[in-house]
């Protein structure tokens, strides 16, 4: 392991695939100790690569859309290894695919319950126990539709630019304390969610593709990194920004 996070106690929400999957073996290749939450029981699969990686780690099952469940992984953390140094508050869905006017009211709300209400719970379970042990870093995530809109995403598009102001607004009241709070945005990422979403149409997955300048999609990996520097040392003066990586899409 590289070791920049040498034995710092790590918690990733959505851990059981894509970006939470790859990011939770990045923390563990530099070090950190981890708990791995997600409502899917693949989180064990996660924890165990992890713990292949010679990191401590374990896996949690929990519903960022209930409070108690995002309580009990806090502190779960905190039995395992005494402390939190970093929360990735990853866990989200996409929701359904419509125009706003015909857009299901229960699948609206579910989507706002777990991508800004998620992040909101965990936020406010996870910044306490940061302020106790005297600072910390915390990653959410965000998306290029936190930036700019996106036909037939209303609920999804809503929900991420609110995590871009929840961010700032976390990032600002806690700096003081010593924690710092940013997003990240990624662009179109070859996930389980972009395969949801390609099986509903022939050629969905070709268009993403040229979307972007690069003109292809983005790893799972490639945001690891971006999420393990922001909560890393060499990030010490970053909080309340959302960073981009999105193969160049928003600058176009």
């Amino acid at each position: 392991m590289a070791g920049r996070l040498e034995g710092k106690a790590t918690l990733v929400t959505g851990g059981a695939s894509g970006i939470g999957r790859a990011t939770a073996l990045a923390f563990a290749r530099e070090g950190a100790r981890l708990v791995v939450t997600d409502v899917s029981p693949a989180g064990e699969e996660t924890a165990a690569q992890a713990r292949a990686l010679g990191a401590a780690a374990t896996f949690e099952r929990a519903d960022v859309s209930l409070q108690a469940d995002v309580d009990r992984m806090v502190a779960r953390t905190v039995s395992l290894y005494g402390r939190l140094d970093y929360a990735f508050n990853n866990a989200g869905i996409e929701g359904a695919v419509a125009p706003l006017a015909d857009y299901p009211q229960d699948v609206f709300e579910r989507v706002i319950q777990v991508n800004l209400s998620g992040v909101w719970r965990c936020l406010r379970a996870e910044i306490p126990r940061m302020v106790h042990d005297g600072g910390g870093a915390i990653v959410n995530t965000a998306s290029v539709a936190g930036l700019v809109g996106a036909a037939g995403f209303s609920a999804y598009v809503a929900s991420k630019h609110a995590v871009v102001g929840l961010t700032k607004c976390a990032a600002i009241d806690y700096a003081q304390a010593g924690i710092r709070v940013n997003a990240v945005c990624p662009g179109v990422i070859d996930t389980p969610m972009v395969d949801r979403l390609a099986a509903r149409a022939a050629g969905v997955r070709d268009a993403l593709v040229a979307m972007a300048p690069m003109r292809r999609l983005g790893t799972p990996a490639e945001i690891a990194e971006v999420v393990v520097w922001l909560c890393s040392d060499a990030a010490s003066f970053v909080t309340g920004h959302a960073l981009t990586a999105d193969g160049g899409y928003v600058t176009q």
